[in-house]
């Protein structure tokens, strides 16, 4: 059975900027660094002056969802599962 963390916590992350918008490549979390393997999920939501993009990914057999702000251009994880 897997674990679910929720967190805010801001990352580092190598970007990819393409004409769909920008897409996660590699970051940096927890001491590690982890390679995107898959984008899974992109969905989007305003909130007031600010856009956030979501992206559901997995890495190494886990699954993050990470959040770009647009409008400070930040990313942020939000949740980890992991086995």
């Amino acid at each position: 059975m897997g674990n679910l963390l929720k967190t805010q916590e801001e990352i580092e992350i190598i970007t990819i900027f393409t004409k769909k918008g920008p897409q996660p490549h590699i970051f940096k979390w927890a001491g590690q660094k982890f390679k995107v393997e898959k984008i899974n999920l992109v969905y989007d939501q305003k909130i007031g002056n600010n856009k956030l993009i979501y992206f559901s990914v997995s890495s190494q057999d886990n699954y993050f969802k990470l959040v770009f702000n647009t409008n400070n251009l930040k990313w942020y994880i939000e949740e980890v599962y992991h086995e």
